[in-house]
């Protein structure tokens, strides 16, 4: 058959004369010489020619194209109507088993809501339309009756307070009667406060005051939110330490928490976060608009409480809000990453520049950080993701460590040495 008496089978013919199959279990085998192994292939290319073989090579083809064409364009069933297999009992239907656990098939699912609330932005639905809608489907819009189809732009002129707080009760009718002389729309002011930790009756005055305002006064002096959160940090701290420089770093992660906590839970789609302590006895009712006015990312009044100094009755009592020195600054060259810095303690000089060190005529200046007596925030400061650390950033934690983060993100931070606040004396 072939020239090459140790030559390749033939394809169309079986293995041909037993000296041709000897031939090729020696070439199978490693033996014989290169002239074979050309000569071989020679014959192996000619035979590959015959139209026998071109024909079963077409045909393979075309077998391989339909098996294909049958598997991409899904012409068989699909998963989950199975595989139908003959018993013993009848014809029963096979489905898939993944991870040792076998499908079982569900009702023909019903529409979903969401299409239809992003096509036409509708935020109520008739009886007809709810149940055409799944289980599913319906749980989410019990649960939210407030979702929106899309990512809401911040309501104009609109301010959310926000306000910790924990043993409270003392303070709150003085917190309530300044909060009412605010000169600001209450349908454009939302409330939200965190109660944590309290042991007294914070908690029962506040939902007091949230039924006042709220169900109790006239429609047109309501705020339009008022919320009230619980969230307990199991913090015993003794109030008589609260204030030792050795407990700082534990109570302001506290602090953070809690405050990571409230804005999280209860920013919507406001323009402003006005950060407001719970025990201040005084500020000006425009002091909403007059912070507004400047425009800045982040931006503190002065806090003072009444403590006499310098011949004045009020001194400096807020003083984390500051701003780096070059003295400060090659101070913190030489701390380690973790080392934690404190204001207000005479024991640690931080060679820092705190408000009340300005001059008369600096009406607005730039800071490295800040309190949280009353702070001004615009609210896409905290939607872009800047919180209050609980670890130290730069040195700091809770509002400084704020402070320091929006700055490092590229945010502003300002202070008004002269505009005045004041603060309980604690």
């Amino acid at each position: 058959m072939f020239d090459n008496p140790r030559g390749s089978p033939n394809l169309a013919h079986g293995l041909g004369s037993a000296d041709q199959r000897q031939g090729w279990k020696a070439y199978m085998s490693g033996e014989g010489n290169d002239d074979d192994d050309r000569c071989l292939t020679s014959e192996w290319r000619r035979s590959v020619r015959t139209p026998v073989v071109k024909l079963a090579l077409l045909l393979a083809c075309c077998l391989l194209v339909l098996l294909s064409v049958q598997y991409l364009g899904g012409s068989s069933p699909p998963a989950n109507q199975g595989t139908k297999v003959e018993t013993e009992t009848g014809t029963e239907t096979k489905y898939i088993e993944a991870l040792g656990y076998e499908y079982q098939p569900q009702p023909k699912d019903k529409k979903s809501w969401l299409p239809t609330l992003i096509s036409y932005g509708k935020s109520s639905w008739s009886k007809s339309e709810l149940d055409s809608f799944s289980d599913e489907s319906r749980k989410i819009l019990k649960n939210d009756k407030d979702v929106a189809p899309e990512t809401l732009d911040p309501e104009s002129d609109s301010v959310l307070i926000l306000t910790p707080m924990k043993n409270n009760a003392g303070y709150m009718s003085k917190y309530f009667e300044l909060l009412e002389t605010l000169e600001f729309p209450r349908h454009k002011t939302s409330l939200a406060f965190l109660v944590s930790d309290s042991t007294d009756n914070t908690q029962k005055l506040l939902i007091k005051a949230k039924k006042k305002y709220q169900e109790q006064g006239p429609k047109e002096m309501r705020f339009k939110r008022f919320d009230i959160y619980r969230q307990d940090f199991f913090n015993g701290m003794p109030g008589h330490e609260r204030h030792l420089r050795e407990r700082q770093r534990e109570r302001r992660i506290v602090m953070a928490r809690a405050r990571n906590y409230l804005w999280t839970r209860a920013l919507g789609n406001e323009q402003w976060v006005a950060w407001i302590d719970g025990d201040l006895t005084a500020y000006p009712p425009t002091i909403l608009r007059d912070l507004m006015a400047y425009d800045k990312d982040i931006i503190v009044p002065n806090c003072m409480y009444p403590i006499s100094k310098n011949g004045l009755p009020y001194s400096m009592y807020d003083y984390n809000a500051w701003q780096e020195t070059p003295e400060s600054l090659a101070m913190i060259k030489d701390l380690k990453e973790d080392d934690f810095l404190v204001e207000g303690y005479t024991d640690l000089k931080t060679y820092r520049k705190h408000l009340d060190e300005f001059d008369k005529e600096d009406t607005i200046v730039p800071l490295d950080g800040v309190g949280g007596t009353f702070t001004l925030v615009k609210a896409h400061v905290h939607r872009s993701g800047i919180g209050f650390p609980t670890w130290v950033f730069q040195h700091q934690v809770e509002t400084e460590g704020f402070a320091k983060l929006a700055k490092a993100n590229g945010f502003g931070v300002f202070g008004l040495p002269n505009y005045n606040i004041h603060h309980v004396s604690n």
